[in-house]
């Protein structure tokens, strides 16, 4: 699941930029080029998420060996870079990893993820349930899980990326019984 160990920690920051910025962008990908004339251009992608010229060519070109970006010629010399569905479910591990850190004040709502999936689905099952754990939700049952902050894009996107959203439920709770056991966990208050 991880990319090629870098020698450079920061090459390694710079290539999960590029894997984030593109989940966040249309279509989980984007045309960059370096003549402004349509999509966006090179120096701008580079500025979004800060980086030279050469650190930026040399990232896509080992998220490309890696198998987690395609890079194809468009049209008047654009490049097209996308993900590909082994690069979205790298970002999407960036993101819920990001979620087990995140700290910020609660707004007392509780986000509930419930599941039923089909054993046909159990690749996108097995993934759902990791994530969740990674980033640090609350097993209240075996296919419920808690979690104080918001985290609905994150779910939406993993439930998308499996087809399972027949499959899948969010909540937003007030209020669960066992609350206070549950804000002692999280460290709420």
């Amino acid at each position: 699941m991880h990319l090629t160990k870098y020698k450079n920690p920061e090459r390694q920051k710079l290539s999960e930029k590029i894997l984030l910025q593109l989940a966040d962008s249309v279509d989980f990908g984007c045309t960059y080029r370096f003549e402004k004339e349509f999509g966006f251009s090179g120096k701008i992608f580079r500025n979004m998420i800060g980086a030279n010229k050469n650190n930026l060519k040399d990232s896509i070109a080992e998220l490309r060996r890696s198998k987690f970006i395609e890079k194809k010629e468009g049209y008047k010399g654009s490049v097209i870079i996308s993900l590909t569905e082994k690069g979205m479910l790298r970002a999407l591990g960036l993101r819920f990893k990001a979620l087990h850190d995140k700290k910020e004040n609660w707004d007392g709502n509780w986000r509930m993820v419930a599941f039923d999936i089909p054993e046909e689905y159990r690749k996108g099952r097995n993934a759902l349930r990791y994530r969740v754990r990674m980033a640090g939700f609350f097993e209240l049952q075996k296919s419920l899980f808690l979690f104080p902050y918001d985290c609905e894009k994150e779910i939406k996107d993993l439930i998308k990326l499996f087809k399972l959203e027949k499959y899948v439920r969010f909540a937003l709770v007030g209020f669960i019984d066992n609350q206070e056991k549950l804000k002692t966990v999280f460290g709420l208050e």
